[in-house]
């Protein structure tokens, strides 16, 4: 069973009665509870993640809802629809008290649905509008108040996919936990199913911890929590002999805690991986709340669905990164994902360096033998902690390394079976698009190229990032948003904290642009939901379903306060009248 699993290891048969590797001479890891208060923090941390398990005692995974029949056809045209792709994203807790990301899901959906299939650019929709000269239910006239010169300069003429957009949600952010409802933490989903997200309840692919039997799921006849219970545990099956067996002076669970605070959201990142799961779709991309669309990826999705010959292209030209740890793609066989990698998070660069995948951008082909896969890892739990070499003692050392950022490379170049896996590794300054700098600085964490490095305080070094000796090709500070399809807000900082867009730097220029494109992209958003007479009714189609929502927002209370938002006096050219100042605090 290990041996076809991972194909790169042979098992020797005749293995020894005690483990092959030598005790440690270090002390006892320092997460040894050797305090009553480090005890009390593992405790509770355990406590917690049980206590979230107890949600599916009364609770079932979301189905995904039927989809049209692949013989649907365009009234209009008679045409056939193309292919439905899956945008997915994760919520993995809600803070009532501070919210504003959630304009990065609603500005992130818009931007998805300005290039797909159906959409008409709103100028088109405006005039259309304009020309039915229908009579205002509300004060302001507002095809005059509108400004085409405030939406965004990239996009929004439609593609030629459809799309469906989803949430991954775990207990902590569900508004059917009961746990939730003194603190609305469930408030979250409630307000992205009214944007037109769909939400599915997905529990961890395995559980961190063993959970005990249930003395309940009798009463319960919920049949799902005992599966849970039975699927094992993280580091269940962690192999006794061999280089990846854990040490003598290891606590069991060391991997399990840390694991919690992986990353940018511990274990609870690897929810992403349900988008492996979403097998009623062709394709499936997972983005972070903090992404933005500028243009159709409709390039990608051709090569990934076999299209592009069709196209009359022999060679698919997609860009494809320039990395030491780029394959060359093979487009004679079917591509299975796409995704970039995070060269920020190496700590020491060289071409060797092990380098984890970027946790904001994943397209895949769905498979559930694949999220099997993903599942058998995390029960073998066979990940390298001291010193810390990482999944399969080759991947680690980077930020999220023991979880999404870490165990995607180990799996695509070790576990995943020869001839079944065919990946591309995408140019991260055109999907993805960071305004990162490509090499190191003299400042302690990633910084873009200061204009006056003496007086900024730091510099750039001549060291790649990428290990390589040249890495301009890669300089996504300098690469102009027009010129890329994604954009992940990360170096230039979220939109919704009224960023600066790293002023003194070279990426000032390219941050700016970003920046006043998602603006571009709210003012839109709204602008659409304002556009329709409330009494302009058309038959429900297959990619828009929210007119209903949309109308809301004919209320004169919620149409002050659309306009009350823009009244900000920060740089408008660029914040568009919702900053009011820079920081969280300025944001309208």
């Amino acid at each position: 069973q290990i041996a076809s699993f991972k194909r790169n290891e042979k098992i020797d048969k005749k293995q020894p009665a005690t483990p092959t590797r030598a005790p440690s001479k270090k002390k006892t890891a320092t997460y040894a509870p050797t305090t009553v208060r480090r005890l009390n923090r593992v405790q509770y941390f355990k406590h917690k993640e049980l206590k979230n398990y107890n949600f599916w005692k009364t609770n079932y995974p979301d189905p995904v809802p039927p989809l049209p029949k692949d013989e649907d056809v365009n009234p209009s045209t008679g045409e056939k629809l193309p292919p439905i792709i899956a945008y997915v994203t994760t919520l993995t807790k809600c803070a009532p008290s501070n919210m504003d990301y959630l304009d990065g899901a609603a500005v992130l959906l818009h931007s998805i649905r300005r290039n797909s299939y159906g959409w008409a650019p709103m100028q088109q929709q405006l005039k259309e509008n304009q020309q039915r000269k229908r009579e205002q239910t509300t004060n302001h006239n507002l095809s005059n108040n509108f400004n085409p010169k405030s939406w965004p300069n990239y996009g929004g003429n439609g593609g030629r996919y459809r799309y469906r957009a989803y949430v991954i949600l775990n207990p902590d952010a569900s508004p059917k936990n009961e746990a939730n409802k003194d603190n609305n933490s469930g408030d979250c989903a409630k307000i992205l199913e009214n944007m037109g997200y769909t939400v599915l309840h997905r529990p961890p692919l395995v559980p961190l911890y063993e959970i005990p039997p249930s003395n309940e799921l009798a009463a319960t006849n919920n049949t799902y929590y005992d599966e849970l219970q039975k699927s094992g545990y993280v580091g269940e099956q962690r192999s006794i002999y061999g280089p990846l067996s854990r040490p003598h002076d290891e606590r069991p669970d060391l991997l399990s805690y840390n694991m919690l605070n992986d990353g940018c959201c511990g274990y609870d990142e690897l929810l992403k991986l349900h988008v492996y799961g979403m097998v009623e779709h062709g394709l499936a991309v997972h983005l972070d709340f903090d992404s933005l669309l500028l243009r159709p990826m409709d390039d990608l999705f051709d090569v990934m669905l076999g299209k592009h010959s069709s196209n009359g292209k022999s060679v698919p030209t997609l860009p494809i990164a320039k990395g030491p740890k780029t394959k060359k793609p093979d487009f004679s066989k079917p591509i299975h994902a796409a995704f970039t990698r995070d060269y920020n998070s190496v700590k020491d660069p060289n071409p060797d360096a092990p380098v984890g995948i970027q946790g904001g951008f994943l397209v895949v082909k769905p498979s559930l033998e694949v999220l099997d896969r993903f599942k058998t890892i995390l029960r073998r739990g066979e990940f390298l902690l001291d010193p810390r070499k990482g999944w399969g003692g080759k991947f680690g050392g980077f930020y999220g390394d023991m979880t999404f950022q870490g165990i995607l490379p180990y799996y695509y170049e070790m576990v995943a079976p020869e001839g079944e896996h065919n990946e591309i590794e995408l140019d991260r300054c055109i999907y993805n698009q960071m305004a990162d700098n490509p090499r190191k600085s003299t400042h302690r964490f990633p910084r873009a190229t200061p204009l006056d490095p003496e007086k900024m305080g730091f510099s750039d070094t001549t060291k790649c990032r990428d290990g390589r000796e040249d890495c301009s090709d890669t300089d996504c500070q300098r690469v102009h948003p027009r010129d890329s399809v994604t954009a992940h807000f990360t170096f230039c900082h979220k939109p919704w904290d009224c960023s600066d867009g790293l002023p003194g730097t070279v990426a000032h220029e390219t941050c700016s642009v970003l920046l006043r494109e998602w603006y571009g992209v709210r003012r839109e958003l709204e602008d659409w939901w304002l556009l329709k007479d409330p009494n302009f009714k058309r038959a429900k189609t297959w990619w828009d379903n929210i007119d209903d929502q949309r109308n809301l927002y004919w209320k004169a209370e919620t149409v002050d306060q659309v306009y009350e938002h823009r009244s900000g006096s920060l740089n408008v050219s660029t914040y568009l009248g919702y900053c009011d100042s820079f920081g969280e605090n300025g944001y309208r």
